[in-house]
């Protein structure tokens, strides 16, 4: 992505309430399936919003290959997140007790491919954390601009976690409470013709706070309950043994 798009993520990232929810909801998961001091790896880690707030909890390493990112993660104080790519690029260990890939394997066109590397990165029995964008009819100039390949839906993400070697645990949507909103605007722009407002637009105050509590109030059910749309996607899978399945 060009570096206009690091520089709003870090921008806005501590008051937006997409990127604070967000990252709430995704610890919540991750402190369920995967006990304190445990090592885990970010893939494609952007600015590190999400493991900043995981770092005290976890020995957290990153992988990034946007040298912007990486200097926005290291004045945070994240130390080892590294520049370079999955499968070309040494992080230091190769025994990590989750990898995350969040919001990024629909950037890239061989998503299979990537998850497949992410397994020589896991000990056994290591679990993968994947969230994506969902439903290809959300499709939107925020797609276009993030370079989007897809979007996915349960059976389709499952479908890619499995043939790339894990088992899924558990997979649900998520930003429900919002969809009705957000589909909506999307559905009216198509039919106007028009663009909706850019993503890196902070919404007025007020608006902002009733988007951000109705979003982050999905953490009280994650992920005890399964929910059957939103505009994310999430599954949570374990490395199967090689010969497995």
């Amino acid at each position: 992505m060009e570096r206009h798009i690091y520089e709003d993520m870090n921008r806005l990232e501590r008051s937006h309430w997409w990127f604070l929810a967000r990252r709430e909801i995704l610890a919540k998961v991750i402190s369920r399936y995967v006990k304190p001091k445990a090592a885990v790896l970010d893939i494609g880690c952007g600015t590190g919003f999400v493991i900043e707030r995981l770092r005290d909890d976890y020995e957290v390493h990153g992988l990034e290959p946007a040298e912007v990112a990486v200097e926005f993660c290291h004045a945070k104080g994240l130390p080892n997140v590294h520049l370079g790519l999955l499968g070309v690029t040494d992080v230091g260990r190769r025994d990590f007790d989750l990898v995350t890939f969040l919001d990024v394997i629909e950037h890239v066109d061989d998503d299979v491919g990537m998850l497949k590397l992410a397994r020589s990165m896991l000990r056994d029995d290591g679990l993968v954390l994947v969230a994506v964008p969902a439903y290809q009819f959300l499709w939107s100039q925020h797609d276009v601009v993030h370079h989007h390949r897809r979007r996915y839906t349960r059976a389709s993400l499952e479908a890619v976690i499995r043939e790339a070697g894990y088992e899924p645990i558990e997979t649900t949507y998520f930003n429900t409470l919002l969809f009705p909103l957000i589909f909506g605007a999307r559905m009216l722009g198509k039919l106007l013709g028009k663009a909706a407002p850019s993503d890196a637009q902070q919404p007025p105050e007020l608006v902002n706070k009733i988007l951000y509590t109705a979003f982050a109030a999905e953490k009280r059910i994650l992920p005890d309950v399964n929910l059957p749309f939103g505009v994310s996607l999430m599954c949570i899978a374990r490395k199967r043994a090689r010969g497995q399945g």
